[in-house]
């Protein structure tokens, strides 16, 4: 009796020992919240419903901001490479690494480069010693991935994205050829996967139809599936994820199942085609949505959503070949950037940046400039942030908050390490705690479109700006001043007050020196 005894209390023990195992393993894992960062290319705020958006519906992403936080006063950089360096380090981007230049991918596939060319001019060392997210996320026992328009943005390999710390990848290593949503390949973790029926590549700049044959494959299709493949695979395992998608980035372009808008009377074709691609990023996130629920694991992953850049117009209103130069003339009689209205007679001049109706989605919300410009229409992007049962539904947030500040939040939720950098954890706010640090200002440097460095600072912004009246487009001479804007009570960036307040004026452009001269202490 007394063996069965001791047999029976070495049984319960083992089983309880167990059960506690698999208890303490569960509780784990529900401390170790996943994170899905989702980045769009170009998406300004107005183009979502959530922000005001009339003529394209975006139910899933509309969706996504009842169910969490909506921020109203969020920055990105003013094109995709800076703002994806901000993303992957922490840093604005006077610090940040710096991208190689786009297109040596295409060139090397093109045959227009060799291999040795091609190695010589990426910039692999600039990258270097630097502090990734991908490594961060790394150093919390996450799973990293990163699926899309990989990296920097512009010509990457696969060492640069192994070396930013992810442990598996899906994409496009090169800006230029993410300009087609037909690519004629992409990488998994570095193996060249063919895509059948896609045009191939025979010059420097890939071929962008308007509207893709039957036959050919929509490359955010083939994105989804590896996303949604990758959460089934890392359903039981913490994992951090960037799904950087290309949409809505031009050239306009999208698959002719997913034509949406084909009908749509009064627009012209190229907009029917965008705000299809719209519908297709948004049912790109209710995909996401409903596999997280299947797996039953919505209630423990972090959504962020957001954007790199501010509204693109140029996307689907210009018919110009040279769509891609941001110095495109403007027609202020047709209010267009088309440039088959701009006659060879007329005077050209460069854009000063303010809307005139030119844009019927109202992307930038009426703000000034796009993508491109440091002015608040191609620095505003959308942000939400979903986290069920701690981020409370349907709320909104204006708080400042900036591109390089994602890294520092991710690392607060997940308890990753990290290293000095420019960013806040916005967690306290995600969380409606009281105990949220705040920028003393954010800055950004542009050396594109009208408009240099920028700072904002107590609802102030200081920006070198492009004098449109005395600079010449014909021979390209550009004359840059200071202007200075009290964003509370002009968002639009309508009345320069520099003359007005120049100890103002001073005290930011003391502040732009500090940034364009500080340096990175963990290089």
């Amino acid at each position: 009796m007394q063996m069965k005894n001791f047999f029976l209390s070495l049984f319960l023990a083992i089983t309880s020992w167990g059960c506690n195992q698999t208890v303490s393993t569960q509780k784990e894992k529900e401390d170790k919240p996943n994170v899905i960062i989702i980045y769009a290319d170009d998406l300004g705020r107005g183009i979502l419903g959530k922000y005001g958006q009339t003529k394209i519906a975006t139910p899933n992403l509309d969706k996504l901001a009842l169910q969490g936080k909506t921020f109203t006063n969020a920055y990105g950089s003013n094109v995709c490479s800076p703002a994806r360096a901000s993303l992957l380090t922490g840093l604005n981007n006077a610090k940040a690494p710096v991208h190689t230049p786009g297109g040596l991918v295409c060139e090397l596939e093109a045959g227009i480069i060799d291999q040795a060319t091609f190695d010589k001019k990426i910039y692999r060392k600039h990258n270097e010693g630097y502090y990734y997210i991908g490594e961060m996320a790394k150093s919390a026992g996450y799973h990293t991935s990163y699926i899309g328009k990989l990296g920097f943005g512009y010509s990457d390999t696969k060492e640069m994205i192994d070396s930013y710390g992810f442990d598996y990848h899906c994409g496009l290593y090169d800006a230029v050829l993410c300009w087609s949503f037909y690519p004629p390949h992409y990488r998994l973790n570095g193996k060249k996967i063919p895509i059948p029926n896609n045009p191939k590549l025979s010059k420097r700049e890939p071929i962008c139809p308007l509207v893709g044959k039957e036959n050919m494959t929509y490359s955010e299709d083939i994105w989804l599936e590896h996303a949604l493949d990758y959460l089934e695979e890392k359903k039981d395992d913490p994992f951090f994820m960037i799904y950087a998608t290309q949409l809505p980035h031009g050239p306009a372009s999208i698959a002719p199942k997913d034509f949406k808008y084909k009908d749509q009377e009064g627009w012209t074709k190229q907009e029917r085609v965008y705000a299809s691609m719209i519908n297709k990023l948004d049912e790109s996130v209710g995909a996401m949505l409903t596999k997280l629920e299947e797996l039953k694991i919505a209630d423990n992953t972090v959504i962020i959503f957001t954007s790199d850049n501010g509204h693109e117009i140029q996307s689907y209103t210009t018919v110009n070949p040279q769509y891609k130069d941001p110095d495109i003339v403007y027609d202020y009689e047709s209010n267009s950037f088309d440039q088959s209205k701009v006659k060879p007679n007329k005077e050209q001049m460069y854009w000063d940046g303010h809307q005139r109706g030119e844009d019927i989605f109202n992307g930038t919300l009426g703000r000034r400039g796009m993508k491109r410009y440091n002015f608040e229409g191609g620095l505003n992007i959308p942000y939400i942030v979903k986290w069920p049962g701690m981020v409370k539904p349907n709320s909104e947030s204006n708080l400042m908050i900036a591109d390089y500040d994602i890294m520092a939040t991710v690392s607060d939720i997940i308890g990753g390490e990290m290293k000095p950098n420019d960013g806040i954890s916005i967690l306290p706010t995600f969380l409606d705690q009281d105990d949220q640090k705040e920028h003393d200002y954010v800055f950004f440097k542009c050396t594109t479109g009208s408009a240099q460095d920028v700072i904002i600072k107590d609802g102030w912004k200081l920006i070198n700006e492009l004098d449109t009246k005395n600079s010449d487009y014909t021979t390209k001479e550009k004359i840059y001043s200071w202007a200075l804007y009290n964003l509370n009570d002009d968002p639009f960036e309508k009345q320069d007050l520099a003359s007005q307040f120049p100890e103002k004026v001073e005290e930011y452009q003391r502040l732009i020196d500090k940034e364009n001269n500080a340096k990175v202490l963990y290089k």
